[in-house]
């Protein structure tokens, strides 16, 4: 064999050990649906790269970048690698992105209901999710987000910043781009603590809120946002607060 075969098979070696590698690491899962409530079918997956959604499977691993929707009366639950849980309620429709280092992550709530027991998950990077009105950053807590026409955020343990859309990474929109590059431009400045809002709807979301344990905050499309303290008889009767708490006991 000559110097140029050489060559060329030693090239070959090499781009593919890093073709290999880089399909290894982006195959590689961050989790797994632990839990499916409803037939299979009732709960699509998407995987990055792929054309058609699959029915969801018990213990099938689940990656970056994954869309899960969810039919009437059904329920799905993703364990985490890291120890965290996210579960997501019928009706519902959630593409999870997890953080990658020196960036917040991008997770998307489309719709639907969602609960998330993060819980030291997250401890040295945010873990952030949008909604069609708002985006939610947290660094482990345990909190529920119902997203529809407006999106409400429930915190029962930790704390939750929620910012408007032009605060989000991965930005749909080039004007929502915009908004974030000149946000990014302004002062660093703390993130204030719990304040109490004037009335119903009064003030427009145009910094980070924060959220704290036993309290609740609601985002209309419009930007205006209205915080109140956590009515625990009313939630205490809401059947998918009851679900979650005795699964997160089973944890």
């Amino acid at each position: 064999m000559n110097k140029k075969n050489i060559t060329i098979v030693v090239l070959i070696v090499i781009f593919t050990s890093m073709f290999l590698g880089f399909s290894q690491t982006r195959n590689k899962s961050i989790g797994r649906i632990n839990f499916i409530l409803g037939d299979k079918q009732d709960i699509r997956v998407h995987h990055p790269g792929f054309r058609n959604w699959l029915g969801a499977r018990l213990y099938s691993p689940v990656y970056d970048g994954d869309r899960l929707k969810t039919l009437s009366e059904s329920r799905c639950e993703i364990k985490m690698n890291q120890k965290g849980v996210i579960r997501i309620g019928e009706n519902a429709d959630f593409t999870l992105k997890p953080a990658a280092p020196g960036r917040k992550s991008s997770s998307v709530l489309r719709k639907g209901r969602l609960w998330a027991s993060i819980k030291g998950l997250f401890n040295r990077r945010r873990f952030q999710i949008r909604t069609p009105t708002a985006v939610c950053s947290v660094r482990g807590t345990i909190y529920r987000i119902d997203a529809d026409s407006s999106t409400k955020v429930l915190v029962y343990d930790g704390s939750v910043d929620v910012g408007p859309l032009s605060f989000a990474d991965d930005d749909s929109t080039k004007q929502q781009h915009q908004q974030q590059q000149q946000s990014l431009l302004r002062k660093p400045t703390q993130v204030p603590g719990p304040t109490q809002v004037p009335g119903p709807f009064e003030v427009s979301l145009e910094d980070w809120v924060r959220i704290v344990a036993g309290q609740q905050i609601e985002v209309r499309a419009d930007g205006k946002y209205y915080k109140s303290k956590i009515n625990n008889n009313v939630d205490a009767e809401d059947e998918w607060v009851k679900w979650n708490k005795s699964r997160d006991r089973v944890e």
